[in-house]
């Protein structure tokens, strides 16, 4: 049978999300599952029926679905949070956030594609609970009848999105206490997952008329680079965020000077007046997109780190059997910036107990069961990782760091070509990340494609000032089988706790180098840390296609 081609069409997207999932699963899973089958049984579904929709996909605990027009998507959106205000029953502790979006989406089959689909999605992020977010092209459809109900509310960099886009807020008439009791709306947006790091992006200071544009190319790169760290949400210094955030954080950003001038950058936590760090970036006058890019790259390294490091030492504060999903997500974090993956592995999969619909702790656990797997060669490690990766692209298929972990499962079960089209996928959907771009090398040089390989590695180096020490791994691998043994060990070296893999590198380079002492050395402190070291182990745990460059690699073993 022929396949149904995939078409075009405009249409209004309309996404829906019940706030404070995590925390309602955590309390009463069993109930929590039952209100939210009933609220799209008893609801949504109705209501998008009656105004000329239908749901495309279901996500857990929201929904997806099609409109033909932007009037009916939205009296379907007013008309879904007027019935919950108004009932009495128990589906009435489920309080929404809905977004709307007009675009030119791509059809297959029933299922709907594209960048207007990620937008609705985004935007119903940036509702507030129980009210309704629209982009300006749904407002305009909207307006004359009945856009008096939106407030605007100014242009938004979404994540993963290009360009701004300018949205229109609604909340509801009569969300108001009842008999002295706060609203289940108000309840709601004070019980928000309080956890998810926030940092806003500013400007301290006015720059002068010729250093306007470079402050605005450094403020546009913080701001993608931030958001291309999946587990951070970025926001405009000036954002007004609904409640207080436990993890809010400020980079300010100043210039001064008349020729090459100097950039001031600030870090500090929103809520106080302590300065977490401060330094000075100068820049020179005629400098270029790749300079700008490198200090904005510079500065959220600095960020990221400063970031783990203080969100986790604030979580660990708490006794861990209460921490909530994004913590143990958080700290499991921590602990990979640190090369403790292995010790990260129990705070993602606990954070995925917690939270089924938590992206990043999917694939962050995926990605840990992957790595698990390559340090032990069980391959029910593997087989588990696959099966968490692909719950991670069924929540969402465009999440970028969910192609990453899928594209790492898919290299170490030798599925070269599917490794490769969800790298390309993960890339297009961030591609300012140089981790994807650093294991996108490895894949490169285990297929064959050294020269790519290496132009990848030396790229992420050269965007990354303080990079994470496996991408010496990776250029040390790299350069292993380009036949560069001295630039090799000098990599490993730079690894400042090396793992039985490290040292087993640093055995093969050795004997590429003629070295047998050093080889010998290296094997033996390698079989000390995995005493089931054995060239088989080695075969099945680095995916080589090519035999000829195993070998360079089982050449660490005596004889």
């Amino acid at each position: 049978m022929a396949s149904v081609p995939v078409k075009r069409r405009l249409a209004a997207i309309m996404a829906t999300d019940v706030v404070g999932y995590s925390r309602l699963m955590e309390s009463d899973e069993e109930a929590t599952l039952a209100l939210i089958k009933a609220l799209q049984a008893d609801v949504i579904a109705p209501n998008i029926e009656r105004n000329g929709g239908r749901i495309f996909k279901l996500i857990g605990d929201g929904t997806l679905s099609v409109f033909d027009s932007a009037t009916g998507a939205v009296e379907c959106a007013m008309a879904i949070q007027g019935e919950l205000v108004r009932r009495e029953s128990e589906i009435a502790r489920m309080v929404l956030r809905i977004g709307i979006n007009l675009a030119d989406v791509l059809v297959d089959g029933t299922d709907m594609f594209g960048d207007g689909v990620n937008v609705a999605s985004r935007v119903e992020a940036g509702a507030v609970p129980g009210g309704i977010c629209i982009t300006d092209g749904v407002y305009h459809q909207i307006a004359a009848r009945i856009g008096g109900e939106f407030v605007e509310g100014g242009e938004k960099r979404l994540k993963n999105i290009e360009r701004p886009v300018r949205v229109w807020n609604w909340q509801p008439r009569h969300a108001g206490t009842v008999k002295g009791e706060p609203s289940r709306i108000a309840e709601a947006a004070a019980s928000l997952d309080q956890e998810k790091v926030l940092v806003r992006v500013g400007v301290a200071s006015s720059a002068l008329p010729h250093q306007q544009d470079v402050m605005g190319l450094i403020t546009s790169g913080l701001e993608q680079f931030l958001s291309d760290r999946h587990w951070i949400d970025v926001a405009s210094a000036s954002t007004a965020e609904m409640g207080s955030r436990s993890h809010d954080y400020t980079v300010s950003t100043g210039v001064h000077g008349a020729g090459p001038f100097r950039l001031n950058v600030r870090f500090l936590r929103t809520s106080a007046t302590s300065i977490l760090w401060s330094r000075a970036f100068d820049l020179p006058a005629d400098c270029d997109i790749d300079a700008i890019e490198s200090v904005a790259a510079e500065i959220v390294s600095l960020v990221v780190d400063k970031v783990l490091s203080t969100a986790s030492k604030t979580i660990a504060k708490k006794p861990e059997a209460s921490w909530s999903a994004y913590e143990n997500f958080l700290y499991g974090r921590m602990l990979d910036a640190k090369h403790l993956l292995p010790d990260a592995e129990r705070f993602f999969q606990k954070a995925t107990e917690l939270d089924p619909a938590l992206i990043d702790a999917h694939a962050t656990y995926a990605i840990a069961l992957a790595f698990r797997f390559s340090m032990e060669g069980v391959i029910e490690r593997l087989h588990r990782a696959e099966e968490i990766s692909r719950i991670a692209l069924r929540l969402d298929n465009n999440h970028a760091f969910s192609h990453y972990a899928a594209a790492l499962v898919q290299v170490s079960m030798r599925n070269y070509d599917g490794a490769e089209s969800h790298y390309v996928k993960a890339r297009d959907l961030a591609p300012s990340d140089v981790e994807i771009r650093a294991d996108h090398a490895e894949l490169l040089h285990y297929i064959g494609g050294l020269e790519k390989a290496a132009a990848e590695i030396e790229e992420c180096f050269r965007r990354t000032k303080y990079p994470p020490v496996w991408f010496w791994t990776v250029r040390g691998i790299i350069r292993l089988q380009q036949g560069r043994p001295d630039a090799a060990v000098e990599d490993f070296e730079n690894i400042p706790s090396k793992s039985w893999r490290t040292l087993i590198l640093l055995a093969a380079a050795h004997a590429q180098r003629g070295d047998e002492v050093r080889r010998r050395y290296n094997e033996v402190e390698a079989r000390s840390l995995q005493p089931r070291l054995s060239p088989e182990l080695v075969q099945r745990t680095f995916p080589y296609r090519d035999d000829g460059a195993l070998a360079k690699l089982l050449a660490a073993f005596e004889g």
